[in-house]
Parts: structure tokens; C-alpha cells; sequence
């Protein structure tokens, strides 16, 4: 299952309509504080997560998902795509970190290199 985390709807839903056609299970959430709150996160494979949202941030969340044995790999996509975000986001443990607009080959990419890790482990 993959977690689509982003606090605009158009993204969220492109999203999840992009992973549903190519045939990924996709759960949307409109906050990382509606995220860290689910009980379906145990269930997740791989997040997608804006950077900046309304609340907790997505490398907050990050944080608090890391500091709870989480160990799904979590891929940002922001359109704040400074140096500084990107360093604190990959040093934080992110997998990836793709500026928005991203392209949707690269965004896939990443989402089966993220899979492909995890059942290496």
C-alpha cells in the first residue's frame, strides 16, 4: 500500500489515480497529522509526502515516523526545492526528494526503486 500525503486535493487525487493505473494499492491523507493518526499506516510500503502542508510538516512527520520504528521509505515532492529542505529531508532518512512539478517517469522510478529496497530487506 502506498500513502499518498499531500494537503492539496488535485495533487492527492493525481496521485492516487496515477498509482491505481498502474496497479499500486494507494490510501490518500490530507495531513501528516491525519497519517500519523491511521492505523493503516502499518500497512504502507512506501509514503509520498508534500514538504510543506498546513500542521506538521512532511519531514516532521518524517521525524515522528522514524522515532517509532516506521521504516517504509517516504519520497518528498515539494515545490520549495531549496538545498537546505532537500539536505534535512535526505539526512532525515527520506528516499528520495523530487521538485514539483516532477515528472511522473521519475516519480515512478523512485516509487520501484523504494519497493525493490524494501524486499531486498
Amino acid at each position: 500500500m502506498i500513502a499518498v500525503v499531500d494537503d492539496d486535493p488535485f495533487v492527492r487525487d493525481g496521485l492516487k489515480n496515477l498509482l491505481l493505473s498502474i496497479d499500486h494499492n494507494a490510501m490518500t491523507f490530507e495531513s501528516a497529522e491525519e497519517f500519523l493518526g491511521a492505523a493503516e499506516k502499518d500497512s504502507v510500503t512506501c509514503v509520498v509526502a508534500d514538504v510543506r502542508m498546513g500542521g506538521i510538516s512532511g519531514i516532521e512527520m518524517q521525524d515522528r515516523l522514524k522515532s517509532t520504528g516506521f521504516s517504509a521509505p517516504i519520497i518528498f515532492l515539494t515545490a520549495h526545492c531549496d538545498d537546505a529542505t532537500r539536505t534535512r529531508a535526505l539526512s532525515g532518512g527520506a528516499f528520495a526528494f523530487l521538485c514539483k512539478p516532477f515528472d511522473e517517469d521519475e516519480l515512478l522510478a523512485s516509487i520501484g526503486s523504494a519497493l525493490t529496497s524494501i524486499q531486498r530487506i
